[in-house]
């Protein structure tokens, strides 16, 4: 079986959640002897082939990128010259480039669509979009889900629910036991940290977990790692609510300092307040480490089947202060509370969540799909 990953690109250029799960599915299937190879568009005008373990990844040249999408005539000639290699296409969703591709290039083989969210800001781009994307909906054999939530939430979804098979995001987690040398968050080590990471964005929701702050006692601290163009926004609510002292914003986190805040932490919060956040695999990572979680019941997202109410921790309304820091102080308060959710976070981790769940369920679908 030979397999190629098709998306928007590979890590990393242009790293986000959906690049990390082709990078993701492509390392597990050729950890697993199937051959896979992956096609995106580079962030930059270079074409680079590099091959990866018994796979090639094939970055296409960059010619710009408008609504949120990589714009390249050559991965067209790509997918053209090499489409018929494969026994599967699996191709991640949205990506319009993707879809113009497979218009112009009409493979013979069976094609595979992950569906990881909507389109929910570019609706004038969408308008044009939307029939491309119907007509590749309809010539998929089977379209991936990450949560059944996201199936009933989306209106496009359920209009080919009779094609769509939940198979949730896993990942691997290598945990470190060495000690940082040179740890900027060692002053933290008498705190209670309160952690969050992601891309300071619009839809994370960064505001509502910094003004929670003030609901919290004086020994906690709210750590948010990440970078984006929210940060000067954000910045100015910390200073406007003389929040200096409790919630720190330290801009972009090496993975050994990640992996200290994730162990030093005592609650995750994701704070998002869009349907953008489909899944958020940030979440699965929190499990993984036994960290209880405050997440946002966003309405048609997988954010809430990730975090389950009062088993892996607590879902508050969006846009809310008050929920955030009230579930957060009471996870604090109550360590019976503490234990079961931590526990219980790691058992839903190692029973649903891995990497290895996820690509048997993928495998299954091929070998159903060549059938």
């Amino acid at each position: 079986m030979k397999i190629l990953q098709f998306g928007k690109a590979y890590p990393p250029a242009n790293l986000g959640g959906v690049e990390v799960v082709i990078q993701l599915l492509t390392e597990g299937l050729n950890d697993n002897d199937i051959v896979c190879d992956a096609l995106g568009v580079n962030d930059n005008a270079e074409y680079v082939e590099e091959k990866y373990k018994r796979g090639t990844i094939y970055r296409s040249k960059l010619i710009t990128k408008k609504f949120s999408t990589l714009f390249s005539f050559q991965v067209i000639n790509i997918l053209k010259r090499i489409q018929n290699n494969y026994d599967i296409l699996h191709i991640h969703s949205p990506d319009p480039m993707a879809a113009i591709a497979l218009f112009l290039t009409r493979p013979k083989v069976p094609i595979i669509l992950q569906w990881h969210s909507d389109i929910l800001r570019q609706r004038f781009f969408l308008f044009f979009y939307k029939p491309l994307l119907i007509w590749l909906m309809r010539k998929s054999s089977v379209i991936i889900a990450t949560s059944p939530n996201y199936i009933k939430g989306s209106k496009i979804l359920k209009q080919f629910s009779d094609k769509c098979q939940v198979v949730p995001i896993g990942i691997n987690i290598r945990q470190s036991d060495e000690e940082l040398e040179d740890n900027r968050f060692l002053f933290l080590k008498d705190r209670n940290i309160i952690f969050s990471l992601g891309r300071l964005a619009y839809y994370k929701g960064f505001e509502y977990l910094i003004e929670a702050a003030a609901l919290l006692p004086s020994d906690s601290i709210i750590v948010i790692a990440g970078e984006g163009e929210e940060r000067d926004k954000l910045e100015k609510i910390i200073k406007d609510n003389k929040l200096e002292n409790k919630v720190l914003l330290p801009g972009k986190i090496t993975d050994s300092e990640k992996d200290f805040l994730f162990k030093s932490s005592k609650i995750f919060v994701l704070s998002s307040i869009f349907k953008t956040e489909a899944y958020a695999i940030v979440q699965v990572e929190a499990l993984s480490y036994g960290l209880p979680i405050v997440s946002t019941k966003i309405l048609g997202s997988g954010v809430d089947w990730v975090n389950l109410d009062n088993i892996t921790g607590i879902t508050v309304p969006i846009m809310n202060s008050v929920e955030i820091g009230n579930a957060i102080n009471k996870i604090l308060n109550d360590e019976d509370l503490h234990h079961k959710f931590s526990k219980n976070a790691v058992l839903r981790y190692k029973s649903e969540l891995t990497r290895n769940h996820m690509i048997e369920k993928v495998v299954s679908i091929y070998k159903e799909t060549l059938k």
